[in-house]
């Protein structure tokens, strides 16, 4: 009696994981359990290679065409932008101060994940190389995640998202630094201000009739 229950056990249990196997085969997607076509994975390189240099060299023409209809582009100040124009005049603007040149390279392999034939998300890191006014340079780590879609016949950007470490941001450092000059600057300006306005013998008659 004992031995026919352990056989119904061990019998039900072999049954109730053959069940979960084949649920678990019958939910995976097919396109996950077949390599990714080489080709593809060439296409989209080449999208993100014509992203690097749009960024590069600030010709956003290039990359209007390997963008979603929706594309979403968040950038590290977490500015969020839908339209070229308006991302191109954002980009221009970080070049208005104290900054020369920016280039950006990517770090390291790129992780990718098809959630469909058609939808690829990658993730992975970069760095960005900071050339400013006043002859320093410095570089900032960066992590992106992109979302491609494969529209036409070919691959475009549907969302891009850039982050870094804020307590190690070079733009940060030269602003806070520009800051404490403007600081030190205008504290000498008032100084030399309150000097040309008061003659020495005035200063310390005024220091003597407050005194009294």
């Amino acid at each position: 009696m004992m031995k026919q229950r352990q056989a119904s056990i061990y019998k039900y249990t072999q049954l109730l994981w053959s069940v979960l196997l084949v649920l678990v085969i019958w939910n995976q997607p097919q396109y996950a359990l077949a390599d990714v076509n080489p080709q593809e994975i060439n296409a989209i390189i080449r999208t993100r290679d014509i992203a690097l240099q749009a960024l590069n060299t600030r010709d956003f023409a290039k990359i209007q065409p390997y963008l979603h209809p929706n594309f979403t582009i968040t950038t590290v100040d977490n500015q969020i932008f839908h339209k070229v124009p308006e991302f191109e005049k954002y980009w221009n603007q970080q070049f208005s101060s104290s900054i020369k040149d920016i280039k950006m390279q990517l770090k390291g392999d790129t992780l990718r994940t098809f959630l469909t034939p058609e939808i690829d998300v990658a993730s992975g890191e970069a760095i960005a190389s900071f050339s400013f006014k006043d002859g320093k340079a410095a570089d900032m780590a960066l992590r992106w995640t992109a979302v491609l879609q494969k529209l036409q016949d070919k691959w475009t950007i549907q969302s891009l998202h850039f982050s870094s470490n804020l307590l190690n941001n070079p733009v940060l450092n030269a602003a806070q630094q520009l800051g404490r000059i403007l600081a030190v600057a205008a504290g000498v300006g008032g100084f030399l201000l309150g000097a040309l306005r008061f003659p020495s013998g005035s200063i310390d008659d005024a220091i003597i009739t407050s005194q009294n």
